[in-house]
């Protein structure tokens, strides 16, 4: 079973994983927002600080001195104030570019955009991608790609329209660099929270470990001393009480059978040595519950002849059929006898059966049991084969490569069978 550290370090990495890609693509998106964003701050602040001083009249009459002296003016602050800068457009309500970078272009009528058109109207600032195809970019190098920002002017009480243009690689770059601290932020807090939390799931990892290894050393001593003393208190049994009743049985067996013992007599004694002799398979039976013995394939069927035995007082017929287990591994035998000795329990107390039969053979290499009644059964779709007691051997025998059904209807009797591997 992989190491709980080992699978909190994968989903670590996925969950990471999956946190970067998120917060990367929403970075993208803010850090991309933010550099369009300054892109249009610094076409307005050129605008107001740089452009607008030196417009006047004569420059929206597209007066050739004019555009000369608006050239020589902003040149030199555009260079200053933001060397990225491509070129300028001056436009405008109605479309005439009274002034472009581009000096043919000058005084040409064009037709402006709906964004144009909004923003003049509207005021803030527009941003487009340039399009080598529009008339008003004829003779631009577009060797690199260009986004144009506009932003609006007002220039004798006649609104214009000022544009710069952009480098788009210089826009992307400006995003990286504020997509970057971001990115190793989130990476570097991430990896910092990793590093800490690590060493205190394998410290807590290490201590439920010892903790589980503990408990199961308490509970396999537990389980050896109360093994211990059912063994112990099974020998006494069998030493003690079991052999005084074996002797009673057969003194009083053989006084039964003295031709100088009155016949009423011998009645009462052959009853009373009836009673014993049920008496000592009870307590047999009882001594196979307490403890079982040290199963093997030869001593199988003894011991399930004592563990039925029980159902003689219980007015129950009782059958055991075993062959064909030579061989069989002591493993094999004590769990048939483990899954045997809880349905035999099961069909004694709860089935009202009149037989009950305990057939152990070999199928295919297989040990197969099978504990049959011809009790009342029950509906296993409703009750569920596990009410019969069997819940806790399922996973027992399942561990071992084996299988366990438990088929009954109403009125029909109950089957209880098992295989496992004989070896």
């Amino acid at each position: 079973m992989r190491s709980p550290v080992v699978q909190f370090l994968l989903l670590a990495v996925v969950t990471m994983t999956a946190i970067i890609a998120g917060t990367n693509w929403i970075a993208e998106d803010v850090a991309e927002d933010e550099a369009v964003a300054e892109a249009r701050n610094t076409t307005v602040v050129l605008a107001n600080s740089v452009a607008l001083p030196a417009m006047d009249r004569r420059l929206l009459r597209a007066q050739a001195g004019a555009i000369d002296r608006f050239r020589d003016l902003t040149e030199q602050g555009l260079l200053i104030d933001n060397p990225e800068t491509v070129r300028i457009n001056v436009w405008l309500a109605d479309g005439t570019l009274v002034f472009s970078d581009l000096g043919a272009l000058s005084g040409a009528p064009f037709e402006l955009s709906s964004d144009h058109r909004r923003v003049l109207r509207e005021g803030g600032t527009g941003y487009a991608v340039a399009d080598e195809d529009d008339p008003e970019n004829a003779g631009t190098n577009f060797d690199e790609q260009l986004v144009r920002v506009y932003t609006p002017l007002v220039v004798d009480d006649q609104p214009v329209l000022f544009e710069a243009y952009f480098s788009l690689d210089r826009i992307e770059q400006r995003r990286e660099e504020i997509l970057a601290p971001f990115r190793w932020i989130t990476i570097g807090s991430l990896a910092g929270l990793l590093v800490i939390v690590t060493p205190i799931l394998w410290l807590l990892t290490r201590r439920l470990t010892r903790a589980g290894e503990e408990r199961e050393r308490l509970l396999v001593h537990a389980a050896d001393a109360s093994d211990a003393e059912r063994r112990r208190i099974a020998r006494d049994l069998h030493d003690g009480v079991v052999q005084d009743i074996a002797g009673t049985t057969f003194s009083v067996t053989a006084l039964s059978r003295d031709p100088a013992v009155p016949e009423p007599a011998r009645q009462t004694l052959d009853g009373a040595g009836d009673s014993l002799r049920d008496s000592l398979r009870a307590l047999r039976s009882l001594l196979a519950e307490i403890h079982p013995p040290d199963l093997h394939a030869d001593g199988l069927e003894p011991a399930l002849n004592d563990l039925v035995a029980p159902a003689a007082n219980a007015g129950i017929q009782a059958s055991v059929d075993v062959s064909g287990i030579e061989g069989a591994s002591d493993a094999s035998v004590a769990l048939v006898w483990r899954v045997a000795q809880e349905a035999v329990r099961n069909a004694l107390r709860h089935s009202d059966a009149t037989t009950v039969a305990v057939t152990v053979h070999s199928v295919d290499s297989r040990l197969r049991l099978e504990v049959v009644d011809d009790g009342v059964g029950f509906d296993p779709a409703v009750s569920g084969p596990d009410r019969y007691g069997l819940k806790g051997l399922r996973s027992l025998v399942k561990d071992i490569g084996g299988e366990i059904d438990v088929i009954s209807a109403p009125g029909a009797g109950t089957t209880v069978r098992m295989e496992v591997a004989q070896q």
